[in-house]
């Protein structure tokens, strides 16, 4: 079946990176560059990601991925930052899933187009204790995160 990003192709595309917004998720092959290990020799790996915020410029995004599991051979001060989530909670997944609050991931805004968006979380309180996990993390630099708008200046 065509759908309307198959008929104004790259005009989609960039339609759809101008409205991407706070808590749309998106799947994009993702690569060391943004802290994804590929599997089996391949040079990327699909990974949902959820976006956060945005830099000033409006040309990257910060945002978390969700993973099938938890790696338990990983240190704690990582795995313990790894939230859970169902499918009531995001029907766009095929089953019960982890969101990875240990790191922010950051994605050029060009990756994304009119076939990468998969759903959006509208549950503000998920969003809510997303955004406190991420904060709370070891692993995350603190300036990144008011970069991209997640947290305050003051904070």
């Amino acid at each position: 079946m065509t759908n309307i990003g198959d008929l104004l192709g790259e005009q989609a595309d960039a339609l759809a990176r101008e409205v991407i917004g706070i808590g749309d998720v998106h799947i994009l092959p993702l690569t060391p560059k943004e802290g994804i290990t590929p599997k089996n020799g391949q040079s990327a790996r699909n990974k949902y990601l959820i976006v956060l915020g945005f830099d000033n410029d409006g040309n990257m995004i910060g945002g978390v991925v969700i993973n099938s599991n938890i790696n338990h051979n990983l240190p704690s001060s990582i795995t313990d930052f790894m939230m859970p989530v169902t499918v009531s909670q995001c029907p766009f997944l095929a089953y019960d899933s982890f969101i990875n609050c240990s790191h922010l991931v950051v994605v050029r805004k060009d990756r994304f187009n009119s076939r990468t968006f998969v759903g959006r979380i509208d549950d503000d309180e998920l969003m809510s204790m997303i955004v406190g996990t991420i904060t709370e993390s070891p692993h995350i630099n603190k300036q990144q995160l008011k970069e991209f708008g997640i947290i305050e200046e003051g904070f």
